[in-house]
């Protein structure tokens, strides 16, 4: 029986990458084949639980949510490098969909983690920013670090897209001078434009058209407010946009810079090596899409087992699959919904674990008949 590659993502909101990720390879286990499990993170939900499974060591600190409910929340440590998730703190899935406002949702918690990294030693911050429910451009995040950031009348103006729009001024207090900050991302999106921060990610936020109108100019505030003084062009700068704008603040107020999720913690986990002698790849994650493309983990996991194994098949497994023809040009070959009949998201993500069991088992039995 042929060999297979399992390496699922999240499914946001519903089931983790390990549990995904066991489920999968235990329904091909289950069907005879010979099965290479790597637990896939790209920065976004389960990233903390992908490092404490290889070893680091989970501390419990103290933050606030996207609506400022405080809350308790992971900072892994691998020595002296602190693994930190943004959807942990300021995640999509931390506030029911009812609440998810924009224009209302702030990066404070994800600030005060890294605040808690540096003031406990970290040389090395990980920085993982998908999952996020925000489009403030960071603001809240450079906040919590100390920086001043204020309206015309000198108010505090860094509370979600509300405190966007009304932006002035940015004073730099960075606490980061000794710490190096990666951010890991499989986003390229630019800030500003039609794939921008505010129309790509904001609608998923819970952001209205008029309020990304709202989101867009205030971004382009920030945009040239930052390249006046710091000297760094985000209004195009591929991965700005990330987590709402998170990607370009960090690189250029924090001194960080981008890293591929997908692709740090691929190396952390020796995939190539693995992948060679698998026929099949099983990734997959809750939505393939025509934002799949832009680099999200599937698509990056596919892109290293073909180069790893050429004559492999990859097969991506969600909740949700469109834009077939331009995923697949992009790597993946075979898509399997876990949807067996019209449902709604909210059944959907309710039942996530056992539709994925259900159409992984499926999935095995028709690749066992072909060989």
């Amino acid at each position: 029986m042929a060999k297979v590659l399992v390496s699922m993502n999240a499914f946001k909101g519903s089931i983790s990458t390990k549990a995904a990720t066991d489920a999968v390879a235990l329904a091909f286990e289950s069907a005879g084949f010979q099965v290479e499990k790597v637990y896939l993170a790209d920065g976004g939900d389960g990233t903390t639980d992908v490092v404490a499974a290889l070893g680091g060591r989970v501390e419990f600190v103290s933050t606030f949510d996207p609506l400022m409910h405080p809350i308790e929340t992971p900072v892994v440590w691998l020595g002296q490098t602190a693994v930190i998730e943004m959807a942990r703190a300021s995640g999509w899935a931390l506030i029911a969909a009812e609440e998810r406002n924009p224009m209302l949702t702030t990066t404070w918690g994800t600030g005060l983690l890294i605040k808690h990294a540096v003031e406990h030693g970290a040389d090395r911050i990980v920085l993982g920013v998908g999952g996020s429910a925000t489009v403030d451009g960071g603001l809240g995040m450079l906040a919590a670090l100390g920086f001043s950031i204020t309206d015309e009348a000198g108010n505090a103006s860094w509370r979600g897209g509300e405190g966007l729009s009304r932006l002035a001024r940015v004073v730099a207090n960075s606490p980061m001078k000794q710490t190096r900050l990666v951010v890991a991302s499989d986003v390229t999106n630019p800030l500003l434009g039609l794939t921008g921060a505010a129309p790509v990610f904001g609608p998923q936020k819970g952001a209205t058209p008029d309020m990304v109108t709202l989101l867009e100019k205030g971004l382009e505030r920030l945009a040239d407010i930052t390249l006046q003084m710091t000297g760094v062009r985000l209004h195009d700068m591929p991965g700005a946009g990330a987590a709402g704008g998170v990607g370009g603040a960090a690189v250029a107020w924090l001194g960080g810079h981008l890293e591929p999720g997908a692709e740090l913690f691929m190396d952390l986990e020796n995939f190539d090596a693995r992948a060679v002698g698998c026929a099949v790849l099983v990734t997959g994650e809750g939505s393939i899409d025509s934002q799949t493309v832009y680099g999200k983990a599937p698509v990056r996991v596919a892109q290293r087992f073909r180069k790893a194994s050429p004559e492999g098949l990859t097969v991506a497994i969600a909740g949700a699959v469109r834009d077939r023809a331009q995923v697949r040009e992009a790597g993946i070959d075979v898509f399997v919904t876990t949807l067996d009949r019209p449902m709604s998201e909210r059944e959907a993500m309710e039942n996530g674990l056992a539709l994925l069991t259900q159409a992984a088992a499926e999935l095995a039995h028709l690749l066992s008949l072909k060989g």
